[in-house]
């Protein structure tokens, strides 16, 4: 990937990380369940009220904590790998690690996690639906805190990106 790109990303990757530390702590200074915002292919945010939510009572909160923080970030970027995994572009049944969509896996430290993803097309049908369903697997897993899923098409995506075990599913090798 050329240095240029890897720059940008890396901006805008810190730039994401940033907005989603100052969410926490406002609502968690405030002492409010924090609001999930989750990005559409379109960058339009859309907030989910607290209402909605399923809060976890203090006790399970405390032990997912607990849990969490004992892993490494190599840990839990293997797991969230392992996720990936199961997650396949419906129109090809190759799952999305394989088909070289994921450009890159970022875990912070308090075990949040960016994935910055692409798709094989801008005009993929899936574009508004298979960004959010890995957010959300990525999220339910146990090691992980939060998930943001940042959708690029810089650098396209090619059929070169897909591994070895996608071409011989796809009968490319």
């Amino acid at each position: 990937m050329p240095k240029i790109i890897q720059d940008k990303m890396l901006t805008k990757i810190k730039k994401l990380f940033t907005v989603m530390n100052v969410e926490k702590d406002l609502t968690e200074k405030a002492g409010i369940p924090q609001i999930v915002t989750a990005e559409s292919s379109q960058t339009e945010n859309k907030s989910i009220s607290a209402e909605n939510l399923q809060i976890k009572s203090e006790e399970q909160n405390s032990e997912n904590t607990k849990e969490k923080s004992i892993q490494s970030p190599e840990e839990v970027k293997e797991e969230v790998i392992k996720v990936l995994k199961s997650c396949y572009d419906p129109e090809i049944p190759v799952d999305v690690w394989e088909l070289g969509l994921i450009y890159d896996i970022i875990v912070a430290t308090n075990n949040d996690v960016l994935i910055v993803m692409t798709l094989t097309s801008p005009s993929c049908p899936v574009a508004g639906i298979l960004p959010g369903e890995i957010e959300q697997k990525v999220k339910d897993h146990p090691m992980v805190n939060d998930c943001k899923v940042q959708l690029t098409f810089d650098p396209p995506w090619s059929q070169t990106m897909m591994s070895e075990v996608a071409k011989l599913e796809l009968g490319f090798l």
